[in-house]
């Protein structure tokens, strides 16, 4: 790919953006039963509102211009404020190159690339061909990773797909989960309430369960149809979306910790979900964004299926082979069940610990990759000699905390895992310095006060 200065986006880019405007003008108008009654008025009004998000999305295209310099990526964008975006290559921790619905009409991409210490907006530029998009892609993978791009850079060719996770098993997972279950049991009962027993229940009752039918089936089930995880010179590579279509590519050696989760119901079909904690990769609470969501490894897998997976992302690991630690009996106090499922191990590469019956979390710690450690005692812990021990990683999904040790245990813990984490920093390289969002400290410091987790009694 040659590199280009000041060059513009796609020139259908104003009309892909401008389409969103008449989706909304065409809403407004069939919920205002005054335009509706008036087809003339109205369609000159969906005309304007069209011609009008054009002329706005071609101001907009016209003065955004992107370049490629030495060390960054510069995008210069606004006609009425200027503002420029510096990305450097060395600050870019993953890229997605993703088709919303109306830009895959035209065959037309966005990058979405995560930038540490950036929001999701920050890093976005749309719209490019796909291959362009791809070519783009690739060439600054390779700068982030310190290498010369070469005058001519031929596509890179994926390898096989490992896996792809059929649509039926999406479906039914969603269907099992707590969510859709508990929102459809709700449902269930208004409806019977209505009819059977006559109870006047007011419509809108019903709206928030229909949404938790409705929200999990459209993410999981649209958003990850036909997911397929691949493997390229760049690091594993996933693509899902039935509509938008979403490409995300995995960097060696950018994954902080990995989550594995397993509902009850899950757990009896030998089901599992795995997501990722990656440097740069977690929502953005400006931007209504989960904040502790991850990137998605697998939405749900068997159990073989989750093996293979994480050997691909940690060379040499085996989850069943690392000797896990379970709580002592007098945990029941404050867990009467879910004492049973809390456990902790570790091995040269990561610390692991587990937790939760209806929902089990297995969190899994690179040594390397752990930021701090902490111990956390409650009144009632120091009561009964038991306290938490937390192990601190970049802001994501993941959460390793060995709930309820004996405090001698803990403290052993505490001390071993900041050793662990201390000699494998001297021994794993790293190409260069990672940028990432540390979670924010507990505001207590390192005692947990009576409503901390420490306390909780919960089962799950």
């Amino acid at each position: 790919m040659t590199e280009q200065t000041g060059a513009r986006l796609h020139p259908l880019t104003p009309f892909v953006k401008g389409w969103g405007y008449f989706v909304v003008a065409a809403f407004a108008l069939v919920n205002n039963e005054g335009l509706r009654s008036n087809l003339t008025i109205a369609g000159i009004g969906l005309a304007a509102v069209l011609v009008g998000g054009i002329l706005l999305g071609a101001l907009s295209w016209w003065f955004t211009k992107w370049q490629l310099t030495d060390d960054a990526i510069r995008v210069d964008s606004g006609f009425l404020f200027r503002r420029t975006r510096i990305i450097r290559f060395d600050r870019i921790q993953a890229i997605d190159v993703a088709q919303p619905f109306v830009a895959r009409l035209f065959g037309m991409a966005e990058l979405r690339m995560d930038v540490a210490g950036g929001g999701k907006s920050d890093g976005k530029l749309s719209y490019f061909t796909y291959e362009e998009a791809g070519r783009l892609r690739t060439t600054l993978l390779v700068r982030a990773k310190g290498q010369q791009v070469v005058e001519q850079q031929t596509d890179q060719v994926e390898m096989k797909p490992l896996l792809v996770v059929p649509t039926g098993r999406l479906l039914g997972a969603t269907l099992l989960s707590s969510t859709v279950l508990a929102s459809a049991g709700g449902l269930v009962w208004l409806i019977a309430a209505a009819t059977v027993l006559n109870f006047h229940i007011g419509l809108f009752a019903g709206l928030p369960l229909l949404l938790g039918v409705v929200q999990p089936i459209w993410k999981q089930v649209v958003g990850n149809h036909g997911f397929t995880l691949s493997e390229s010179d760049h690091g594993l590579r996933t693509k899902r979306g039935l509509f938008d279509v979403q490409r995300q590519t995995v960097p060696p050696g950018r994954v902080q910790g990995l989550l594995i989760t397993e509902p009850l119901i899950w757990r009896l079909l030998g089901w599992s979900r795995v997501e990722l904690d990656i440097a740069g990769v977690a929502g953005n609470k400006d931007e209504g964004e989960n904040d502790h969501e991850g990137a998605q490894l697998l939405p749900v897998g068997e159990r073989v299926e989750v093996a293979g997976v994480l050997a691909r992302v940690l060379p040499g690991f085996d989850l069943s082979r690392i000797e896990m630690h379970r709580a002592p009996e007098r945990a029941k106090w404050l867990r009467p069940i879910g004492w049973r499922y809390l456990a902790y191990g570790a091995d040269d590469q990561v610390l692991v610990t587990v937790r939760g019956w209806v929902s089990r979390r297995t969190s899994i710690v690179l040594h390397h990759k752990t930021q701090s450690v902490r111990l956390q005692q409650g009144p009632l812990q120091r009561r009964l000699g038991l306290a938490n021990v937390h192990v601190d990683t970049p802001l994501g999904p993941t959460d390793a905390v060995a709930l309820h040790r004996n405090q001698s245990e803990a403290a052993a813990l505490l001390q071993d895992q900041a050793v662990r984490a201390r000699e494998a920093r001297r021994t794993v390289a790293s190409p260069f310095a990672v940028q990432t969002q540390p979670k924010p400290p507990s505001p207590d410091g390192s005692s947990s006060s009576a409503a901390s987790p420490a306390d909780d009694s919960s089962d799950r």
